[in-house]
């Protein structure tokens, strides 16, 4: 891919507004991404002026997922204000949010922006269970109640509300009671995610990975589910047999997932650093460049290879490999391959 025209290829980018990470978080999640980040960088909050600077940098960006500092629960008025001016400059936003402090935040994100300008609102809920999402958001100020309330809130004012759960072995029966409660509500659009291990090498914690055979069964539930209750609803495969595996290399003409189409950035006291692949600069950290002064940095490596999918599994499921080193598995006689965790077949439900 032509480095000098990455840029202008990028249309939807993820957005952290800042590098507070866990040190100052509305929750402590078990399996939090941002922990080592916020340990490795000064406590930082983004300014509007640096926004200019994505929007100028970025011509032909459609769409800005603000995550926040690093929930919009942290930040929530400086978030509203970044939408704005992304708003202001043509672009719709999107927001993801742990659902703290429900009803407060979620008034405070969306004043003052009309409903069409906000593609969806995130909340990220893994259980129904409210003892376990405490558990796995290490809050006990985390309630499903007032989740639901803010929940309600926003398709009363139009905007469109997408369930995003993270799943471990813990909660790994919980998809079916997610999807039925949620599309009873009018909830249309679901993304499930596997919990990943990427940013968490050498921490102990109390999660495992979803076992290849497990996750194999739950991709081809939600499938299932997605048919036939006519859902919008998007599980990465992860992992493919072999006839998987040979349209998974058809597909992809080029070794990113992303494409380049979208772009992760991290708004920090040095910079506006970004990355095409948030996974792999979590491992490799020379994938990241800084957005105003250096040259965009994709992967160039051989295609359908990729450097970073063993690292996002635990020990205990790479034990389970053919190698020992998380890339193939033997499942009834039958080879699985471990794939990009962004992967899933072009077909779309709902």
């Amino acid at each position: 891919m032509d480095k000098v025209n990455l840029l202008e290829k990028v249309e939807e980018l993820t957005l952290y507004t800042g590098t507070f990470g866990r040190k100052k978080c509305t929750c402590s999640c078990i399996g939090c991404t941002q922990e080592s980040y916020g340990r490795r960088h000064k406590d930082y909050q983004g300014t509007l002026e640096k926004i200019d600077v994505i929007i100028k940098k970025l011509p032909n960006l459609k769409n800005a997922y603000i995550l926040g500092n690093p929930d919009v629960s942290v930040d929530t008025e400086f978030c509203n204000k970044a939408a704005k001016e992304f708003i202001k400059n043509g672009k719709k936003v999107m927001f993801s949010t742990s659902g703290y402090n429900g009803m407060e935040v979620i008034k405070k994100l969306t004043e003052g922006i009309e409903s069409q300008n906000i593609n969806y609102i995130s909340y990220s809920v893994d259980t129904m269970d409210n003892k376990k999402l405490q558990y796995l958001k290490g809050s006990n100020k985390i309630n499903l109640d007032e989740i639901n309330e803010a929940i309600k809130y926003c398709l009363s004012k139009g905007i469109t509300v997408k369930i995003q759960p993270t799943i471990w072995e813990i909660n790994q029966d919980d998809y079916k009671d997610i999807i039925e409660f949620y599309s009873k509500l009018g909830i249309e659009w679901f993304t499930f995610h596997a919990g990943s291990f990427e940013a968490l090498q050498g921490r102990e914690i109390p999660l495992n990975h979803v076992t290849p055979k497990k996750w194999m069964e739950i991709v081809k539930e939600i499938n299932r589910l997605a048919i036939r209750k006519n859902l919008k609803i998007k599980a990465p495969k992860i992992f493919l047999d072999d006839e998987e595996w040979k349209t998974y290399k058809e597909e992809n003409k080029v070794y990113c997932q992303n494409g380049g189409r979208g772009l992760q950035i991290w708004m920090q006291e040095d910079g506006l650093k970004a990355t095409f692949c948030p996974v792999l600069s979590e491992v490799m950290p020379e994938f990241t460049f800084d957005l105003e002064n250096e040259e965009p940095k994709i992967v160039n490596n051989e295609k359908n290879n990729c450097m970073v999918c063993s690292k996002c599994l635990d020990n205990k499921v790479k034990d389970m490999s053919v190698k020992k080193d998380g890339r193939e598995f033997l499942l009834n006689n039958k080879m699985i391959h471990n794939v990009c965790r962004y992967y899933s077949e072009k077909r779309r439900y709902g």
